[in-house]
Parts: structure tokens; C-alpha cells; sequence
């Protein structure tokens, strides 16, 4: 009895210690990390509901652009997140340290479901452990949980709901398809990815407990999207022009639709495009360095799990276990098709099966082999799979890219640039400047509007969006090099930020 006792405080010790651990790690993330323009997009509503009272993204330029009335209205993404940022906002002021929060906390969320997924299909709090760890110390997960970005609250909301029914099913299924629909309707409203763990959670639903499926049980799950859509109906008929003409505009922008139009395509490019940007066989970006292409070890890690998976036997026959790789499947599939523009962020949604695959597989090998230099080397490749990632933190930390490039652009912008001289750039500098009235993010930098501003401010996320006019928008592919030419003097350079100013 006393054995079971400690053996029990053990784990709730090495439980705790893995949430305080990951969250040390998001908040190192968090402040040493240049913000990105989708953060800045995402602030301007929740700040301004937090602030003003409306939802609207004031921080656009919207010339030129299908975004109808955003400035009072924001329906180009779902709302959930921005609502939830809101709220952060109101309880810890306005600033990037508190909307990033956000993140940090569905990541915890998405830590403990997954101890419960894992503990649930596997009985073995030892492999939920291992699993809760790796997902912890992972470095997509990490750098997605200090981003404040919705990516992280959907593939929370989706697992939590996967917990929620794994969990329950056995002592309340009605309860188990209510809660756990509620969950997966929530990570819809944050993101239309969430559309993954509605597929996923249907596999579960059907191949776990298809005989005790009763009409009563329909009505369940239809509640919450019931609820959920009439919400956000009333929501979308408050301007339904503006409704359509914002999320078609997002939908289609930049190719994200392509994968429905050539699905084999969509497949090929997660191969060429998103794995290869997201572990380091692309170039470092502005004001980063080092030995990115360590990163493609951690991707053999994770066809390690999965492939362990695959051709053990004894693991790939457990009926539980086949749900894993099932559900790696759906993702896979449903990401390959959802997301033409092979975003890395929404690999937050697949890296914890990826992961869950891998610690199944660990602890069937540990067992497996007793020999020493069999568990030595099993115990080397977790240090390097685990240590790769953290020292890949700790080398971003150490490059601080907040401290050493953001902040000093904008000290040279507050200390050079009057009350009234107009400042073009990406909205991620709202955050230094206070999304005051004269900066604003027009991504055309004057192509539509005819505006000259005083200062411009170039990083590798125009540099990005030049790129991708060329293919997309041709016209400003000629147009901003010329206008910097012609019109602007490179006035300020770091690492991660160039600043032009007007010519008189």
C-alpha cells in the first residue's frame, strides 16, 4: 500500500514538474521573440472590443482589398481566440506578453489531455507521462504556445474534446458525445481547422462504441453545434456582405484553397514545402542563425514513432493503438487538403499524435530489449531527440530577436518619426508603437491607396509577401522595389529590420 502511495506521488510530482517545466519554456519563448504580423492583426480587434467596445481591425489599410467594413467588423477569421485575447487583455492590460499568454494556456490544456488520451487508450500512466513529456519539451509545440495565434486554442479544444470523450465514455456516453462535441464546436469557432478533431473524434465515436450509438445520442451532438451556430449566425447576419466578402477574401488568399482543386498536389508539397520550412531544410529567417538543418533529426524521430508503430506487430494489432495511427491519418489527410499555403503553425495540430506514436513505441522498446547497449542507445536517441529541441529554444532565446531587433526599430521609429509622420509596416509593430493612428500595415504599401508615408519598414515578412506577388500579385511585384528606389533612403538596418525614409 505504501508502495502504490509513492509510487502515485511520484507521478503527480512528475506531472506538475512538466506543466511548471513547458511553461518556463513558453515564457522564455515569449519574451525573447520578435512578434509576427498575424499577431498584430489578430491584437487590433481584441483590442479594440477590450478598449472601444467594437470588433473591428483598424490597424489595415483595406484599399484595393474585398475587406469590407473590417474596421467595424472583424469575420475574415472565427472569433473565439479574439474573444479570449480580449479577455486577457482586460484582466492583464494590452501588450504581446498577455495576448501570447493565451497560447501558453491552451497549451497546458493541451498537455493534460493528452495524459488523458494516452492514460485512457494505453492504461499506463508511465507511457501518458512520457507522452505529456515529449509533447511538452516539443519545439513546435513550445514555439506555438508563445505565438498569439489561434493555432494552439483549436488543437486544444479538438483534444480536449477527444480526452473528454475517451474519458467518459464508459461511465456516461450521452455525457461523453455532449462534452466532447462542445469541445470540438469550440476549436471550429477558434479555427476551421478544428474541422480535423470533428473527423478524428467521429472515427473515435464510430469504431470504439458504434453499438451503443442511439437516436438520443444524435441529438447530443447536434446541441452544441445548434448552439454554437446560432451564435455565430447572429453574429454573421449583424453584416452578412461584409461576412462574405472578408472570408472569401481569406479563404482564397495566397493559393489556401489550392489543395481542393488538386489534392494529389496538396499532398506532394507537405513533403516539399511544409516539412522541410518547418524542420530547418530551408534557410534561417532575418536576425536567426545557426545549424537550422539539425532540426530534420527531430522529423526522424517522429517517423521513428510512427513507423514503430506501423511494424510492431504487437503494438499495431492493440485496437487502441490503431486509433492513433487512424487519427494521424485524418490529420494528415485533412491538412494536406485544407491548407494551400502549407502554413508550419498547423503543425501543432498533428505533431502530439506524431509524438504519442513515438512514447508508445519507447516504452514497448525499453521493455522489449534488456540488454545494455540495446537501452543505451535507446536512451541516446530520447537525449538527442529532446536535447535537439531544447537547445534549439534556448539558441532562439540567446538570439532574442524582441530585444536585440524589434525594440531597437522601434525606439529609432519613436525617437525619429513625428506625431504626424505617417509609418507603413507590418502589424506586427503595433505592438511597440501602440497601434497609434499614424502607423498603419497596408500591404500594398500605397499600390491602391496613392498614400506616401514617411517611413517604411521592411523585414522578412515583406520580404515574403514580395516573393509571393510575384506569382499572386505581379503588379506589386514591380511596383515596392521601384517606389523604394525611386522615392526612399535606407535610413536605419539591423538583423531582422530594414527603415526607409521619404525623400523631399
Amino acid at each position: 500500500m505504501n508502495n502504490f502511495a509513492s509510487a502515485k506521488t511520484i507521478q503527480t510530482s512528475v506531472f506538475i514538474a512538466i506543466l511548471i517545466f513547458f511553461l518556463i519554456l513558453s515564457i522564455l519563448s515569449i519574451v525573447t521573440y520578435r512578434p509576427e504580423v498575424d499577431e498584430g492583426m489578430f491584437a487590433s480587434p481584441a483590442i479594440n472590443l477590450a478598449e472601444a467596445g467594437h470588433f473591428g481591425t483598424t490597424v489595415l489599410d483595406t484599399s484595393g482589398t474585398n475587406l469590407t467594413r473590417i474596421e467595424e467588423r472583424t469575420y475574415w477569421v472565427m472569433p473565439l481566440f479574439l474573444l479570449n485575447a480580449a479577455a486577457f487583455f482586460k484582466v492583464l492590460g494590452v501588450g504581446l506578453f498577455s495576448m501570447r499568454l493565451v497560447s501558453t494556456f491552451w497549451g497546458l490544456v493541451l498537455l493534460v489531455s493528452w495524459y488523458l488520451i494516452l492514460l485512457k487508450l494505453s492504461r499506463d500512466r508511465t507511457i501518458a507521462l512520457l507522452g505529456m513529456a515529449l509533447i511538452a519539451f516539443s519545439y513546435m509545440v513550445i514555439i506555438t504556445s508563445s505565438m498569439a495565434r489561434m493555432d494552439l486554442m483549436s488543437a486544444s479544444l479538438g483534444y480536449l474534446g477527444i480526452a473528454a470523450y475517451l474519458a467518459l465514455r464508459e461511465r456516461n456516453f450521452g455525457a461523453a458525445i455532449l462534452f466532447s462535441q462542445t469541445s470540438v464546436m469550440l476549436s471550429g469557432l477558434t479555427h476551421s481547422n478544428g474541422i480535423m478533431a470533428f473527423l478524428g473524434l467521429a472515427f473515435l465515436v464510430i469504431y470504439l462504441d458504434f453499438k451503443q450509438i442511439r437516436p438520443k445520442h444524435f441529438l447530443f451532438c447536434l446541441l452544441p453545434y445548434l448552439i454554437g451556430g446560432i451564435a455565430f449566425g447572429g453574429w454573421v447576419l449583424l453584416d452578412v456582405e461584409a461576412f462574405r466578402d472578408q472570408f472569401l477574401d481569406n479563404a482564397r488568399m495566397s493559393g489556401r484553397m489550392d489543395g481542393f482543386t488538386s489534392p494529389l498536389n496538396g499532398f506532394i508539397r507537405e513533403f516539399t514545402e511544409r516539412y522541410p520550412s518547418a524542420f530547418g531544410l530551408n534557410a534561417n529567417t532575418w536576425g536567426h542563425s545557426g545549424p537550422i538543418y539539425l532540426k530534420s533529426l527531430i522529423l526522424i524521430g517522429y517517423v521513428v514513432g510512427v513507423m514503430g508503430l506501423i511494424l510492431t506487430k504487437r503494438l499495431r494489432t492493440n485496437p487502441n493503438y490503431f486509433c492513433l495511427l487512424v487519427l494521424a491519418g485524418i490529420y494528415f489527410i485533412s491538412l494536406s487538403i485544407l491548407d494551400g499555403q502549407k502554413q508550419t503553425y498547423y503543425l501543432v495540430h498533428i505533431i502530439p499524435l506524431y509524438v504519442a506514436c513515438l512514447a508508445i513505441w519507447i516504452h514497448w522498446a525499453w521493455n522489449k530489449g534488456n540488454g545494455v547497449i540495446w537501452r543505451f542507445s535507446l536512451i541516446t536517441g530520447i537525449v538527442i531527440f529532446v536535447g535537439l529541441q531544447l537547445g534549439g529554444i534556448a539558441l532562439r532565446a540567446r538570439q532574442n530577436t524582441y530585444g536585440n531587433f524589434y525594440l531597437p526599430t522601434i525606439n529609432f521609429l519613436k525617437q525619429n518619426a513625428g506625431e504626424g509622420d505617417l509609418i507603413f509596416g507590418k502589424s506586427d509593430l503595433g505592438f511597440g508603437l501602440n497601434f497609434a493612428e499614424n502607423f498603419v500595415d497596408d500591404g500594398e504599401f500605397g499600390y491602391s491607396s496613392g498614400r506616401r508615408p514617411e517611413f517604411i519598414v521592411y523585414d522578412s515578412q515583406v520580404e515574403n509577401s514580395l516573393i509571393d506577388s510575384k506569382e499572386f500579385f505581379p503588379e506589386f511585384h514591380t511596383y515596392f522595389p521601384d517606389l523604394l528606389k525611386n522615392e526612399y533612403d535606407l535610413v536605419y538596418r539591423n538583423e531582422g529590420y530594414r527603415v526607409y525614409k521619404r525623400r523631399h
